[in-house]
C-alpha cells in the first residue's frame, strides 16, 4: 500500500468513528447547521493533511482540538465580516427619524405580513408567524414545538417561498 492509500484509509476510519462527534462540537460552537457542516469538512481535511506527521495517539482528542480551532477561526472571521466600519454606523443612523407616513407604511407592511402568515396552511403559517413576526429563531421554534431543528428550518424555507408568492400577488394588485 502507498502512503496515500494508507492515509485515505485512516481518514475513512476516522470519519466513520468521529464524524458525528466532530459535527456536534462544530454545531454547538458555530450555532448554524450548514456552517457546522463546512467546519466539520475543514476539520477532516486538515486531519488528512497532517496525518503523515500524526503519531496516532489519542485520535479523538486530536480531532476535537482541530475542530475547536477551526470553529474559533470561523467565528473570528465571521465577526470581522460583520463588524461595521464607523462610516457604516453613521450612515445607518442617518435618517433614522421616520415620518408619520413611514411609520404608517411600516405598520401596514407588518400587518400584511402577519395576515399573509396566518393565511398559510398549517404548520407553515404558525412557523412563519413565529419566525418573521415574533422574531423567534428556528432553534427557539423547534424547542417550543418539540420538533427537530431541521424540520423547522425546512418549514421556514417553504413558508418563505409561499409568502413571496402570496405577497408578490398583493403588491402587483393595485
Amino acid at each position: 500500500m502507498t502512503d496515500n492509500s494508507i492515509q485515505t484509509k485512516r481518514l475513512e476510519i476516522a470519519l466513520e468513528q468521529y464524524e458525528r462527534l466532530i459535527f456536534s462540537i462544530c454545531y454547538r460552537m458555530v450555532g448554524d447547521y450548514f456552517d457546522a457542516q463546512d467546519v466539520t469538512q475543514e476539520t477532516f481535511l486538515t486531519y488528512y493533511k497532517v496525518l503523515e506527521r500524526f503519531d496516532g495517539q489519542n485520535e479523538k482528542a486530536f480531532l476535537t482540538k482541530i475542530a475547536t480551532n477551526k470553529c474559533l477561526d470561523f467565528l473570528k472571521q465571521k465577526r470581522r465580516k460583520e463588524m461595521p466600519s464607523e462610516d457604516e454606523v453613521l450612515e445607518s443612523q442617518a435618517g433614522t427619524v421616520s415620518s408619520p407616513e413611514e411609520r404608517f407604511l411600516d405598520e401596514e407592511i407588518k400587518g400584511e405580513l402577519q395576515q399573509a402568515c396566518r393565511d398559510l396552511k398549517p404548520p407553515y403559517g404558525q412557523v412563519a408567524y413565529e419566525f418573521y413576526c415574533c422574531d423567534h429563531t428556528a432553534r427557539e421554534i423547534a424547542d417550543m414545538r418539540g420538533v427537530k431543528l431541521k424540520t423547522v428550518q425546512t418549514q421556514i424555507g417553504r413558508a418563505k417561498k409561499m409568502l413571496q408568492k402570496k405577497l408578490k400577488h398583493r403588491i402587483a394588485e393595485p
